[in-house]
């Protein structure tokens, strides 16, 4: 698991660098470092998912927190930032951001802790899955989710960009994932209703422009959960055929 740190104060780099090996101790974290907006875009850039969150100072030179939280919402709108300041008037603006946690400078150990007990809890809350590639752990938005294919004893998790394999059964992921966002319309397939363009009442497609089959036996399950799912999202943005 990786943390990341961006701060163009030396000092506070190594201050709190210190209080999460100590927070963390034995397990395997890496903290890594960064001085500038710049560098912190560029590491994400080439691993969108590979960090758990990033401590994102507001005032550097460059660009700054603010701006560089912007960008990284365009790479994964759902990296946890958790903003560090000595100015509180600016913290509205982190907010605004959807940041995760706003921490005064200097930062008091409890708070730090509290922040990253409270991130904890909401990934165990089923926000994000960890799935590897390459070898490396990574903690997937399941909003982030299209849908997902059984393939034997593996499931196919599949996004805009890519797709993660892991070793896990339908019904083991299954309890996992929101209802009210998750559908099983097939032995083989569990689809995100909010990725959903268009519904025949044989077939949906995705947002990926697949063509997944929907049972006999799901059809009507499957057109309560859009119905429900339109009915909580004002801004729900699909096509659909057939209902």
């Amino acid at each position: 698991m990786k943390i990341a740190v961006c701060d163009d104060d030396l000092i506070f780099q190594r201050q709190i660098k210190e209080e999460l090996d100590r927070y963390y101790r034995s397990l395997d974290v890496l903290i890594e470092v960064f001085s500038s907006g710049e560098a912190l875009l560029e590491a994400v850039c080439a691993d969108p998912y590979g960090f758990f969150c990033v401590f994102m100072d507001i005032e550097m030179p460059g660009i700054d927190g603010m701006e560089t939280t912007r960008r990284l919402r365009l790479l994964n709108r759902n990296l946890p930032v958790i903003f560090l300041t000595s100015h509180r008037d600016l913290a509205m603006d982190g907010y605004e951001l959807n940041a995760f946690r706003f921490l005064a400078k200097p930062v008091e150990q409890d708070r730090l802790y509290r922040a990253l007990t409270d991130l904890e809890a909401e990934t165990q809350d089923q926000k994000r899955i960890l799935v590897t590639k390459d070898g490396r752990e990574l903690f997937l938005p399941i909003g982030d989710i299209l849908y997902i294919k059984s393939e034997n004893i593996y499931l196919s998790l599949v996004t805009a960009n890519e797709s993660h394999l892991i070793r896990k059964k339908l019904k083991e992921i299954l309890p996992l994932l929101p209802s009210s966002m998750f559908c099983q319309i097939h032995r083989s397939y569990v689809v995100n209703l909010q990725k959903i363009i268009s519904y025949t009442g044989k077939a949906v497609t995705m947002e990926d422009q697949a063509v997944l089959p929907v049972s006999r036996n799901r059809r009507e399950a499957l057109k309560e959960a859009i119905i429900h799912s339109m009915a909580g999202r004002a801004a729900w943005k699909t096509k659909e055929k057939g209902l």
